[in-house]
């Protein structure tokens, strides 16, 4: 018999670090293209996990010494062998037992139609603009969960100033898919308290000032950075804007960036492989995260 008990042993199992349950019926006024009610119409619950990024990872990139393997290992392989494998494991055990599992991986390199912000983690993001629906009762695809939501509602953890979500086991330092299924599953009750005492530290570590003082995020700025922008990138030339007038603002971080002028600038950002991935190599260190990380280990947040 399907339970949230079995449910969450196996998850664990199968290599989770935390997984919890969230009702369905949180998501009431969530957009369309958000809902997961419109990916399984009978949906009753979606089961969340998450998959700590290792602590090691940003321990390198934080002393300046290595940057490659976050990518890699903590971005990559997580969310595109990993989870992947993680989450048809589950889809068989839900559906072995009769019940629907709509598997939900990080679509990272989609936005949604109308969505203009981007992911820094990829070599570029692509806004399904042109998407229509496909008859007047459905909605215009991809529908594409909210996971920071998403988290809050299976209680695992609660959503930052800047919008990442906060974990008492990690921090920051995890990545979550989810599962909606219509099993009747016990569900947890949401995460009800804020981890996130905007201290403000994220913004202050930002090379690129991504993040403004009250938590307002430039994804686009991000990007930029995330490439390895600033001056204190170590793979950083004299060669690098050389023609740029602007070339001491960009690498001081004093250069402001939308999606045109971002994405103009990206071919000048080609400092570690990229294209064979898919993915932008990390040359800021995730300054932002591992701050946050540093002032909830200080304040005894973390388990």
């Amino acid at each position: 018999m399907m339970t949230a008990e079995l449910i969450k042993k196996k998850a664990l199992e199968y290599g989770a670090d935390i997984v919890g349950i969230g009702n369905i019926d949180f998501y009431e006024g969530t957009i369309p293209q958000r809902d997961p009610r419109n990916i399984l119409p009978n949906a009753k619950c979606v089961i969340g996990c998450g998959f700590r990024v290792p602590r090691g990872l940003y321990t390198a990139m934080d002393r300046g010494t290595q940057f490659f393997n976050y990518t890699q290992l903590g971005v990559k392989y997580i969310d595109e062998e990993f989870a992947e494998i993680f989450l048809l494991k589950m889809s068989a055990l839900i559906e072995d037992d009769g019940f629907d599992a709509c598997l939900q991986r990080n679509v990272s390199n989609l936005r949604i139609k109308g969505d203009k912000t981007t992911n820094a983690e990829l070599v570029d993001t692509y806004e399904l603009a042109h998407a229509e629906a496909v008859s007047t009762d459905k909605v215009v695809p991809e529908v594409i969960m909210d996971f920071a939501k998403s988290a809050e509602i299976c209680g695992l953890g609660s959503v930052s100033m800047k919008g990442t979500v906060l974990t008492p086991e990690f921090g920051p330092f995890v990545r979550f898919v989810y599962i909606v299924t219509d099993a009747p599953l016990a569900c947890d009750v949401p995460f009800n308290r804020s981890l996130c005492d905007e201290c403000g530290e994220c913004a202050i570590a930002c090379p690129g000032h991504a993040i403004a003082a009250d938590g307002e995020f430039n994804s686009w700025q991000c990007a930029v950075y995330y490439r390895g922008a600033h001056k204190s990138n170590p793979f950083m030339t004299d060669n690098v804007f050389k023609e740029n007038s602007e070339r001491e603002a960009i690498l001081n971080g004093d250069k402001v960036f939308d999606r045109e002028s971002a994405r103009t600038i990206y071919k000048e950002l080609d400092f570690l492989p990229s294209r064979a991935t898919g993915y932008a190599p990390c040359l800021c260190g995730k300054k932002c995260d591992v701050a946050c990380y540093k002032h909830l280990k200080t304040k005894g947040v973390l388990k």
